[in-house]
């Protein structure tokens, strides 16, 4: 659950660089071809039909191809992040304030 742009976008980022991370691809060429990985359709070398990658694109620029350029580049921009504190684990926890905000929005506490 994403409310903000910003943190989708660095969201978007952050997993699309598990497999450099993982050092399964080497560099972010090899995650442009990398089969596994989203990154990859929104490159447009393939996709899946339930995967709204305009909507990514869209937060780059209104042009595909200039859309394509920009988000290479912020995915770029990740590569020297490392492993990133604020993004790792517990995303739907973290999104809705903790677990007490998880708990209140289910119904089960306070």
């Amino acid at each position: 659950m994403c409310e903000e742009d910003n943190y989708l976008l660095a969201l978007v980022r952050y997993i699309h660089l598990n497999p450099v991370r993982a050092k399964i691809v080497s560099t972010l060429q090899e995650l442009d071809d990398y089969r596994w990985s989203g990154h990859r359709a929104i490159m447009g070398k393939g996709g899946h039909g339930w995967m709204d990658t305009g909507y990514i694109l869209s937060q780059f620029h209104a042009r595909e191809k200039a859309a394509r350029k920009g988000y290479h580049g912020f995915v770029g921009e990740g590569l020297a992040m490392g492993r990133l504190p604020e993004l790792t684990g517990g995303g739907l926890i973290r999104s809705r304030g903790g677990w007490s905000q998880v708990i209140s929005v289910r119904g089960i506490g306070g």
